[in-house]
């Protein structure tokens, strides 16, 4: 069953365009994993899916009756507790109050009813977050950035719960984060805002494969890669490719045996990150090396007028 369907979104805050000509579909159950860097839009992406900003409705076909959102923060009164506040959501939402008794086990908030909001750990307010966004719905579910702040079982907790949500009830989810490692684990799609675009991470165009082969040195392979048009990026000991299809073509006509290793997302996002810092790294040590030979010029300058005054 479709629960979404998002074909040539476009929308732009005045001459900036955000996002451009976006489309993917959510069947019931599925989790969705946004992954892009701060600023790619995914906010933006959220609110528009959410109702928050307005867009064509031709465009965005949403066909469940509510949508529950938790975006970039939970909206919790600080002074009352956590009971209060749910039921506040559940009146605001003309929901009734069994709800609470329906999933405060689940979401591990049942010690915590009475405890004010304001007195609640990062990984608790989220949790409670995410109560309110059921409690809003129980078919579609939209995360902003839900895991930050927190540590690596705070992390793997709430991850854990999300799936478990979408397995029991058949909710759908969207998550956003600019870190893919956190959302592999649980998301059945995955996407990648970049350049305005959305491109999915789970089409084999994208994905990069391993070569391994014993029939051809790494510089004969590149050679033939090269020879057949095929793109390529060799790192350290490793060849890695795009279409897999065309490579066993190439290969296979030529009798080399090979085996291939589709290559997990996360390594590259960490790879890129890897070299960014590398780089930033290089041009800092580059300009403190500058800034130490300009002193070592001036104290040297210094030394000899001095030496010159004695004379």
């Amino acid at each position: 069953m479709t629960v979404l369907a998002v074909k040539g979104l476009t929308y732009s805050f005045g001459k900036q365009t955000v996002l451009d000509n976006i489309s993917f579909t959510l069947e019931k159950g599925d989790i969705a994993g946004l992954i892009g860097n701060n600023g790619a839009g995914k906010t933006t992406l959220m609110k528009l899916v959410s109702g928050i900003l307005t867009g064509s409705k031709d465009i965005i076909d949403l066909k469940t009756k509510s949508v529950g959102a938790l975006i970039e923060a939970p909206a919790l009164y600080p002074n009352m507790t956590v009971e209060a506040n749910l039921k506040f959501y559940c009146k605001l939402y003309s929901k009734d109050y069994a709800l609470i008794d329906r999933y405060k086990d689940e979401l591990e908030v049942a010690a915590y009813l009475r405890r004010k909001a304001s007195k609640l750990s990062l990984g608790m307010k989220q949790r409670v977050g995410l109560f309110i966004a059921l409690i809003a719905s129980d078919e579609l579910i939209l995360l902003d950035e839900p895991t930050n702040g927190l540590d690596p079982n705070g992390i793997n907790s709430l991850l854990t719960l999300i799936k478990k949500l979408a397995k029991n009830h058949g909710l759908t989810f969207i998550i956003s984060s600019h870190i893919l490692s956190n959302l592999e684990q649980v998301c059945t799609k995955n996407y990648l805002l970049k350049n305005h675009k959305l491109i999915c991470l789970d089409d084999d165009a994208n994905a990069k494969y391993k070569i391994y082969t014993e029939d051809l040195s790494m510089k004969s392979l590149m050679t033939l890669l090269k020879l057949n048009d095929l793109a390529f990026e060799r790192q350290k000991n490793d060849i890695l490719v795009k279409g897999i299809e065309k490579i066993k073509q190439v290969l296979g006509q030529g009798g080399i045996l090979f085996t291939y290793e589709k290559v997990g997302f996360s390594r590259y996002f960490f790879m890129a990150t890897r070299l960014k810092t590398v780089f930033l790294k290089q041009e800092c040590v580059t300009k403190s090396a500058f800034i130490c030979l300009v002193l070592l010029g001036l104290i040297g300058a210094i030394v000899i007028l001095l030496s010159l005054i004695h004379i």
